[in-house]
């Protein structure tokens, strides 16, 4: 999945000067979420979209020729009901698509999209890290390889997505692509960042 994980990244491009990056620090990966991790939202936005198609289908069944005294009653509901269920999709899509998790050879640096015109950051110093685990669960993840990266830390947990807080002390992004390999470069940019250990 090389288009979710993105490298050789110019860290001094001017569109990065949001994330204050420390001299000398360079950005080594930039990774998105799985796209199948966004697969349980438009499953929902799916039933909501062929909910009102039966509704209709049924009530004309029902009513018969009675149902045309009704009908730009409901055309304009649900035309209310479409607009609204769009404008959900798009706002859940770009919460998903905006999430950005940069890597840099000192931090991991998690962009939490919130709404079209608000962002969270956190982040987490590569010398606060003592352990890294990939978590690959179910049929889904384990066939488009994505999962949860949970960091242990020796400070307070924090996670990506609120219905899933981090757990004291660890610090969860979810729905990462190629888990594994990710906790591999950040066990390894850890070992070069731990001043008791070695280069």
């Amino acid at each position: 999945m090389p288009h979710l994980i993105e490298t050789g990244v110019n860290s001094g491009d001017p569109a990065f000067l949001y994330l204050n990056l420390h001299p000398g620090e360079e950005i080594k990966l930039i990774v998105r979420h799985h796209f199948a991790g966004f697969l349980a939202t438009l499953a929902i936005g799916l039933a909501m979209a062929l909910f009102p198609i039966l509704l209709v289908a049924a009530a004309g069944l029902a009513l018969g020729e009675g149902f045309n005294d009704w009908q730009k009653l409901v055309v304009l509901m649900i035309s209310g009901y479409y607009l609204f269920l769009l404008t959900f999709l798009f706002g859940a899509f770009i919460n998903f698509y905006f999430d950005i998790i940069f890597i840099t050879n000192e931090r991991i640096i998690n962009v939490n999209q919130q709404g079209l015109l608000a962002r969270q950051v956190s982040e987490l110093s590569m010398n606060q890290i003592q352990n890294v685990t990939a978590e690959v669960n179910g049929l889904l993840r384990s066939l488009f390889n994505f999962g949860t990266l949970a960091i242990e830390t020796a400070g307070e947990g924090t996670s990506d997505d609120p219905s899933r807080p981090g757990l004291q002390g660890y610090f969860t992004i979810s729905d990462l692509p190629d888990p594994n390999r990710l906790a591999r470069i950040i066990l390894e940019l850890h070992r070069k960042n731990d001043p008791n250990g070695s280069p």
